[in-house]
């Protein structure tokens, strides 16, 4: 059977002597404070409101994300549930 081409072979290198100097990478371990975990969620807005939503964070200089989740608060007092800062503080 014939001897299968790989493209170390265009090289004239043995793929042995090679993989001997391959060292995997060492990734250092976070030893900060774990964060909570993240959903995605996508919210389908009205092209108007997400013009309008967009300049005020220009404008602001924040993110929408600061808004949708300050909107968020406002729908959890509203009903009596507890603040987003309530429910992170009570997870740690």
């Amino acid at each position: 059977m014939p001897k299968k081409r790989t493209s170390l072979d265009v090289l004239n290198l043995d793929p042995d002597s090679i993989q001997d100097e391959i060292k995997p990478e060492v990734v250092p371990e976070d030893t900060g404070p774990a964060k909570p975990k993240v959903v995605k969620q996508t919210a389908y807005l009205p092209e108007f409101v997400h013009d309008q939503l967009r300049k005020l964070a220009f404008e602001e200089r924040k993110k929408m994300h600061d808004y949708l989740m300050e909107g968020l608060d406002l729908v959890f007092q509203g009903r009596g549930l507890p603040s987003i800062n309530e429910l992170k503080h009570s997870i740690d």
